[in-house]
């Protein structure tokens, strides 16, 4: 999309103007530039405030005219945070203007930077009450915590990148475990950066230096940027596969309450092992494996919105769209009405409001009626009673 085209599209979604085409069009466009970030938004303000120095990066205004910082910060925002618009169900084909109010007798604030980290020798540090700053030393390795929450494992010597003072070291382990409502930023001895999503945990190696292969082990979901180096192969090992990276960015979740476990990969290639067979993936394939390994072609940006600060869900159904929503604000769900479970949606909210904003959408776009009994979330119908 050239430039001129971007500032007609904000001057359109400014003067509330903008077709529901056009505002797509618009959202599209920032995904592909905000997708570009390498760092967790930590609230609704952090998302708003990326959107806007993004936009003040990429558009020059036409001759003669001046971008309004007021204005844009505003549609910025609005443009993922606020835009109730972004929400349609699919199910119904149309949007349900009903009065019908969520129900609820608390609400449920969103998930945050969080995560127990386990040293080998069984030592656990809660990184979300942990300072910046030096947390542990082991193996050659110094482990920190950046001010921008983000766990640094770094090499003390300057030498060989894959050794620790210069001296093999013993092969020792750490985990990180993200609870629900959590998730963390890890980067690993060898630069590779994971970012982990809610209910998750990554073992791996403290360093690098006494192992043939850098191997990692994970539950739930993760998105890694992985610095290649053939010598010493970035393997990730989940309960039904293996990865293999080849110079990579991909996003893995392998929850056990899922069906399947899946790999999407967003640039480089990757290897799938599982049950003795081998694929090789190229950028914008998913592959799941249940039962052997099936290939598909994906929206990137959807799978990795998580990462970003988004819910990102496109013809999803309810079911899936709720163990999401479960993980992540660390409630409990109740369909008590079953039929519910495959209505379907689509959708692109924030993260980070509270749960009554994103279930106040969605029950105005659809026939699901939700209400919130302490950490309890229950669905049911909208014409059938509490």
């Amino acid at each position: 999309m050239n430039q001129k085209r971007i500032y007609t599209l904000i001057q359109k979604y400014r003067d509330n103007t903008a077709s529901e085409t056009e505002k797509e069009e618009l959202l599209k466009w920032y995904r592909q530039k905000a997708y570009q970030d390498a760092e967790f938004p930590e609230s609704e303000e952090a998302v708003g405030d990326f959107m806007l120095s993004r936009l003040n990066r990429e558009i020059k205004p036409p001759s003669g005219r001046i971008l309004h910082i007021k204005w844009l910060a505003a549609a910025a925002v609005l443009l993922i945070v606020g835009g109730s618009w972004l929400f349609i169900s699919k199910f119904s084909g149309r949007a349900n203007k009903t009065n019908n109010a969520l129900v609820q007798k608390n609400d449920i604030p969103p998930g945050r930077n969080q995560a127990i980290l386990t040293l080998a020798n069984g030592s656990k540090i809660a990184l979300t009450d942990t300072g910046k700053g030096e947390i542990a030393s082991q193996n050659g390795i110094q482990i920190t915590k950046s001010t921008k929450g983000q766990l640094i494992y770094t090499i003390k010597s300057s030498g060989d990148p894959n050794t620790a003072s210069g001296i093999t070291q013993p092969l020792a382990f750490n985990t990180i475990e993200t609870p629900k409502g959590g998730q963390f930023q890890v980067i690993l001895p060898d630069g590779s950066k994971v970012w982990l999503n809610a209910f998750s945990s990554l073992k791996f190696p403290v360093n690098f230096n006494s192992a043939k292969e850098r191997r990692v082990e994970l539950k739930g979901e993760a998105y890694f940027e992985v610095v290649h180096n053939a010598a010493l192969p970035f393997r990730v090992i989940t309960n039904k596969q293996v990865i293999e990276d080849l110079g990579t960015r991909f996003n893995v979740n392998a929850y056990d309450d899922e069906a399947s476990s899946k790999t999407s990969l967003l640039q480089g290639k990757v290897r799938i092992i599982a049950g003795g067979k081998t694929t090789l993936l190229i950028p914008g394939q998913q592959a799941a494996v249940a039962n052997g390994i099936k290939v598909s072609e994906i929206n990137t940006e959807e799978v990795i919105a998580w990462k970003n600060g988004y819910f990102n869900f496109d013809d999803e159904k309810l079911e899936n769209i709720m163990k999401s929503v479960a993980r992540w604000y660390n409630v409990a769900v109740v369909f008590e009405d079953e039929s519910l479970k495959n209505e379907t949606f689509g959708a692109i909210t924030t993260r980070f409001s509270n749960i009554s904003t994103l279930l106040k959408i969605m029950e105005q776009t659809g026939d699901a009626r939700f209400s919130i009994e302490g950490s309890t979330i229950k669905i049911r119908k909208k014409n059938q009673s509490p």
